[in-house]
This record gives C-alpha cells, sequence and structure tokens, in this order.
C-alpha cells in the first residue's frame, strides 16, 4: 500500500521551511529526474552541480507530480503541494526510505569508506560472511549483488532512490547482512538515510575528488561522517593512515577497533612475506595470533585482509575461519589481474587511478619484477585535477618506462588532461605518450621483454571508455588478451 503524502513530509521535519499538505493522497513513488515521472509521484528537484531540478518544475507537475520538494523559495507557491526544505539531497533520502519502507533497519550492514582498498575490503567481506552461512548483499563500484540477481555498478554508492531499491531487494531475497562501499558523495548527500551501520571501517584518505570537496579537511569531515552519524557499532580503523589516527581520537562514544602495524594497535599487522602469488603475515589481536593470508599481492592488500576479517570478527564470526574464505580462489576484478604475456613477460591491469594507489601498486610489483617495470595511464575528465601532475611524478619516480594515455575525458580534451599530467613529469623520463589508450597498451606490449612487469592502471574493471558525455566498450583486460592471442 503506497503511503499517503501526510506520511512521508513528516519525515522531512526539522528541515522542513515551508509547506502544508492539499490535498492528501497517496504517492507511487519519490522522483529525481523529471524524465521518468509516473502520475501521482513526488518530484525533488536537486539543486545539481550540472542541472538544477528547480528548472522541471513545472514539466513535472505536468507530467504527473502531485507534489515537489524544493530548497529555492522563489519556487514556493503556498496554494500548492510544494515543500520548501533546507537540504534537497537529505530530503530525496528521508523520502526514498520511507516509500521503501526502511528495509536497511532489517539488515546487519558493514560501510567501508576511505580512499583505497574499499572495493577489496567489501568483496572479501561479503565472501566471509556468504561463505558462513549469511545471506549477504553487496554495493561496490564493480557490482550491486544478492541473492542470484547482479548488475554492474554505475557509481561506488547509488543514487538515495536505487539504493532504497536494492536494499528492498536484499530483505526480499532473504539477506541478513549487506556490504557497501560508503562514498565520500554518498556521505556529503546523506544517501544512506538513516540507516546505521553494524560496523564501519576507514582504509586511507589520500588526495581525490577535490574537484568536489575542494579541501582535504572537507574530503575527511565527509568520511568521518559515517562514523559519526551513521554508525551504530564498532569503527574499525587503519591507525598506521595519519588520517585514520586523528579519526580514532575524534569519535567520543565511538568504539573504536584499529588495525596496523603499530605496536598499539588492537590488530597488529606482522612481518609480511610476499611473493606473486599473494601475501602472508602474523596477525594478533585480542583473541590471539594466526596466520592471515590472501591470494592478492602487497602489503595494501595485507592491510585490506586486515580491515576484513576485523570486521567479520565485529559480526560475530571467527576471523581465522574466515580468512580461510578468501585464502584461495579469490580475486576482485580489475585489482591487480594478472596475465602471463607469450615474450615472457607479464601483465597486470589495476584500478589504480590516485596518486597513493599507484604508488602502492607500484611498489607491490618492483620487488615481483626480474626485468624492468613498465606502466601505461593516463587521468580521467570532469574529476580532481590536482592529482594528475602527481599521478605523473610517482609514476616517473616508481616506473621505468612510462606510457600515457587517455583513461575516461569524458567531456574533457584529452590532450589537455595529458599535459597537466605530463607536468609531473622529470624531464628526460623515458616517456611515450600516445592518446589512443589500445595503441598505448599495444606500443607498451610490443617494448616489452621477457622478465618485464606491465602494469596497465586506471580503468581496472571497468568496461567502457566515455568520450564527449558517450560511452564506448573498452577493457584493458580484452586488448591484453588480444595481443596475447
Amino acid at each position: 500500500m503506497n503511503p499517503l503524502l501526510s506520511e512521508l513530509i513528516a519525515v522531512l521535519k526539522p528541515g522542513l521551511r515551508e509547506g502544508r499538505v492539499h490535498p492528501d493522497f497517496p504517492v507511487t513513488g519519490i522522483v529525481n529526474d523529471s524524465r521518468q515521472l509516473q502520475p501521482d509521484n513526488l518530484f525533488v528537484a536537486i539543486p545539481g552541480a550540472r542541472c538544477d531540478g528547480h528548472r522541471f518544475l513545472t514539466a513535472a507537475e505536468q507530467a504527473g507530480a502531485r507534489a515537489s520538494v524544493i530548497t529555492d523559495p522563489a519556487y514556493y507557491l503556498p496554494d500548492r503541494n510544494r515543500f520548501l526544505v533546507t537540504d534537497a539531497y537529505a530530503a530525496y533520502a528521508l523520502l526514498a526510505e520511507r516509500f521503501a519502507g526502511s528495509p536497511a533497519h532489517r539488515l546487519q550492514l558493514a560501510g567501508v569508506t576511505g580512499t583505497n582498498g574499499k572495493t577489496t575490503i567489501a568483496f572479501m567481506l561479503h565472501r566471509m560472511l556468504t561463505a558462513a552461512g549469511h545471506p549477504c548483499g553487496l554495493i561496490s563500484t564493480i557490482e550491486y549483488c544478492f541473492g542470484n540477481r547482479s548488475e554492474i555498478a554505475d557509481r561506488t554508492t547509488p543514487e538515495a532512490g536505487k539504493l532504497q531499491q536494492l536494499f528492498s531487494g536484499m530483505v526480499a531475497s532473504g539477506c541478513t547482512h549487506a556490504v557497501m562501499e560508503v562514498s565520500s558523495h554518498a556521505l556529503s548527500q546523506t544517501r544512506t538515510g538513516t540507516a546505521r551501520f553494524a560496523v564501519a571501517i576507514f582504509t586511507n584518505l589520500t588526495g581525490d575528488h577535490l574537484d568536489y570537496h575542494r579541501t582535504m579537511e572537507n574530503y575527511y569531515q565527509c568520511k568521518k561522517r559515517l562514523f559519526a552519524e551513521h554508525t551504530a557499532g564498532p569503527a574499525v580503523i587503519n591507525l598506521d593512515d595519519p588520517w585514520g589516527k586523528r579519526l580514532a581520537g575524534e569519535l567520543p562514544g565511538v568504539r573504536v577497533i584499529t588495525y596496523g602495524q603499530s605496536p598499539e594497535c588492537t590488530w597488529r599487522i606482522g612481518p609480511l612475506t610476499q611473493s606473486p602469488a599473494g601475501v602472508e603475515f602474523e596477525l594478533t589481536g585480542p583473541h590471539g595470533s594466526f596466520r592471515a593470508a590472501a591470494p592478492l599481492p602487497g602489503e595494501h592488500n595485507a592491510y585490506n585482509l586486515t580491515a576484513a576479517l576485523v570486521a567479520a570478527d565485529c559480526l560475530g564470526l571467527d576471523p581465522e575461519a574466515a580468512n580461510a574464505a578468501v585464502k584461495t580462489n579469490f580475486a576482485v576484478p580489475g585489482r591487480l589481474q594478472y596475465l602471463a604475456l607469450p615474450n615472457g613477460a607479464a601483465a597486470y591491469v589495476d584500478y589504480a587511478h590516485t596518486d597513493d594507489a599507484l604508488a602502492h601498486v607500484l611498489d607491490t610489483l618492483r620487488p615481483l619484477c626480474r626485468g624492468r617495470l613498465l606502466v601505461v595511464f593516463g587521468c580521467g575528465g570532469d574529476r580532481d585535477k590536482t592529482k594528475r601532475p602527481r599521478m605523473g611524478a610517482v609514476a616517473a619516480a616508481k616506473a621505468d618506462l612510462l606510457f600515457l594515455t587517455s583513461d575516461n575525458p569524458r567531456t574533457e580534451d584529452p590532450l589537455k588532461i595529458i599535459a597537466d599530467v605530463r607536468a609531473g613529469i622529470p624531464a628526460g623520463s623515458r616517456l611515450t605518450v600516445e592518446p589512443d589508450r589500445r595503441l598505448a597498451i599495444a606500443a607498451a606490449f610490443r617494448q616489452s621483454v621477457p622478465g618485464d612487469l606491465l602494469l596497465v592502471a586506471g580503468k581496472g574493471h571497468e568496461d567502457y571508455q566515455e568520450i564527449n558525455g558517450v560511452k564506448h566498450h573498452f577493457s584493458d583486460l580484452e586488448i591484453l588478451g588480444s595481443l596475447v592471442n
């Protein structure tokens, strides 16, 4: 049975500034895109970065919206069902949640936030819970899945209406738990509504999304909201990250559990044994010590595994048994995916698209490399421009041969993006510039010799390249595969 308009508007207080229900009616849906309107929908006019929803109010009402939520007083009409609120994003999240019946309240939620590592941790924890017999949904950068259903993700954390649909589907399919990546954009826009997380993980914080947040402090404060406002259980925090150390000291009333290599961590990572097959280490926690391992190489994956194991412990799983679920036959699409090349070299595809992530991956591959380390990379358009020269500097410092190319230029000129990256690459670096990503990968392949390692970075699992707003099918893995065959 559809909720009445009056029942929905009640959830907007105290952010409701003006408006009264006249007349009341059963609402058939909550929409923030006027093109999706159906009769008796409620339309939320969101003043977005590129388009202001207020411009479509008249069209929305003509299409069947019998009520609207607005933030601009200029559009308020007291004789209509128009409701003036302080925050359109928060209103949309609360309305979508109430319309769906608050399904997340019937799930044990685990949230993961930070700049790097979120997807790997989410996949690990999802596998651990599923193996322990807990039907579990997954909301990640790569896919949304529950039961027998899986769909390609269009963003790390879906917009509020889509998120509530996913929670509803999880509950309907019998899920008891859900693991989700929680992006800084989602936290800024309160997409999760009144959902509370049974456990939340902080990985690290490095420069990213500063086109949206403007400063690292703003970025940090958005991430902090997950723990200060949306978590009912423990906060699992990487104490070796400086922002994590700060966060651990700024959460009064929250149970903080720390992990890392520092002696003061609640869960301590011992010396690492690394190989192309993965990472292994002694993990010491409140219950004692055991040998932890995952078939993913790199020190950063020791941190990812530890975060997942600590969260599993918080959710009632035995950590050592949980580790068994990811010790073998475990991989995350586009995260250090390996491909042997016919010339005796080897290739890896990874999603690393920040300077910190690129540095971690190159540092991971260097000890495994018997020859030269080659990297194909670029930067995305319409995104944080400040990281572009930093990525160039990292690639030049840590790789032997650089192949600078396009990533997803979106609406920007690829050559302008490449110039921004190139500003961080010192003169004299062994650099090849090839804007066509397919040709750049092929050029790197041709220059590789036995013992070399080739990293293709930035897109990972993505199977498209976005140019001038149009998505074209493109997969780094497929391109490498065609060269091998």
